[in-house]
């Protein structure tokens, strides 16, 4: 059966995150950082199934060029004579070398010590496709939910034949321009008064009234900077000072964003599973389940399971034993709902046998002329009222009524 996990996080400078490192681990191959010179191996990743990058409209061609050098330089390689199809070492090379180049790209625009430099997704896929199928429907997700709209894709699938086959994501955060540069992540603006539903305030009469005369379109009453006393803040040049807002000029940082990638990708999923393995992106508490949801291990926890299982160390990971808890937790929750709707449905049925003897015909009536001191007990041939024995029928009868007999 098919499982949901997506994960979306932001590799930034901030929290000393690597965007190189980061593509070279998916990729399971290695890039060099030329800010830092530092070169990130992870060659010996052999769970790398299928590789791709995927270029925005705007995105310059020449970032996909491979110097003839630089092959050169690889086809000399110990990595390349050893490989066995040389061929497809050779076009991993090409292709690796131009996600170096993306991201080399990136680090170079991102100054800032706190700059975010890529968006990471990881998602499972459902095991139910064969590895084509799997290229096919993550291509087509990943160009129409962010290559059409001006993101640069990287991506990986990775599955070491142990049930859990996913994909490793990193798609860039600044757009470009269509002159093919790079455009602006915020854009700093005017900020207006704005009416209780949010939209711009418009009253030409109002004396901080500005409209912009190269586009019309973007007008609104301003609001002045204040100092203590509450007047209104004057700048070096004399100029009336005003508050301004960035705003992002993408829309790509929006927080729904993240529940329509999710839901998106389920979509997908599901127009190419059976209606018995499809799948839900929404929490258990938002589906209406009582089931506690596990936490996600990660390669790292099972690492450090593995070695506590074989006695290499003393303490095993905190989130392995944190899902074996609430596993146990959620079949004892099963054993319970079990129950009730036994009991439930023993209680339906007896509900529904008491409405059918309180609706039997001339049991009762509107006025009480008709109404009879017996209102009915189901009984059964055999054992009615009148002590005769019936035809031996399991079926129901009523005191009142008479049993036909044969003759």
């Amino acid at each position: 059966m098919a499982i949901f996990h997506y994960t979306v996080k932001i590799v930034g400078r901030s929290k000393g995150k690597s965007i190189i490192s980061a593509s070279a681990y998916l990729n399971g191959d290695v890039m060099k950082n030329e800010e830092t010179g530092r070169i990130s191996y992870y060659t010996s990743k052999k769970e790398v199934v299928y590789t791709s990058l995927l270029m925005c409209e705007n995105a310059p061609q020449e970032w996909q060029n491979v110097p003839a050098e630089n092959i050169r330089r690889f086809q000399k390689s110990v990595r390349y004579k050893r490989a066995d199809n040389k061929e497809a070492a050779l076009k991993k090379f090409k292709l690796t070398f131009q996600k170096q180049r993306l991201w080399n790209e990136v680090l170079r625009i991102e100054k800032s010590a706190d700059a975010q430099l890529g968006r990471s997704f990881e998602f499972s896929l459902p095991k139910e496709w064969n590895r084509q199928e799997q290229i096919d429907y993550t291509t087509e997700y990943i160009q129409k939910t962010f290559v059409n709209k001006g993101m640069c894709a990287d991506w990986s699938i990775h599955d070491k034949g142990d049930g859990n086959p996913h994909v490793h994501l990193l798609v860039t955060m600044r757009p470009f321009n269509p002159d093919h540069s790079w455009g602006n992540k915020e854009i700093k603006d005017w900020e207006f008064v704005r009416d209780e539903n949010g939209n711009i305030v418009v009253d030409e009469s109002h004396p901080d009234w500005w409209q912009d005369k190269k586009n019309p379109d973007r007008h609104g009453i301003r609001i002045p900077v204040l100092d203590e006393n509450g007047n209104q803040k004057v700048g070096a040049r004399n100029r009336k000072q005003w508050k301004r807002v960035l705003t992002d000029a993408t829309g790509w940082n929006s927080p729904k964003n993240c529940e329509l990638w999710r839901s998106e990708w389920a979509n997908v999923c599901n127009a190419h599973l059976k209606t018995e393995n499809h799948i839900d992106h929404r929490s258990y508490a938002r589906q209406g389940k009582l089931e506690i949801p596990t936490i996600h291990e990660g390669a790292d926890a099972r690492k450090i399971d593995e070695k506590f299982q074989n006695g290499q160390t003393q303490s095993a990971s905190w989130k392995v034993v944190e899902n074996q808890i609430i596993k146990r937790q959620n079949a004892l929750l099963d054993k319970i709902q079990i129950s009730f709707g036994k009991v439930s449905g023993a209680l339906t049925q007896w509900k529904e046998r008491l409405d059918d003897i309180r609706r039997k015909p001339g049991s009762h009536s509107h006025d009480g002329d008709n109404d009879k001191p017996d209102r009915g007990t189901a009984e059964f041939y055999g054992s009615d009222g009148t002590g005769i024995a019936g035809t031996g029928s399991t079926a129901p009868v009523f005191s009142g009524a008479e049993p036909e007999f044969k003759k």
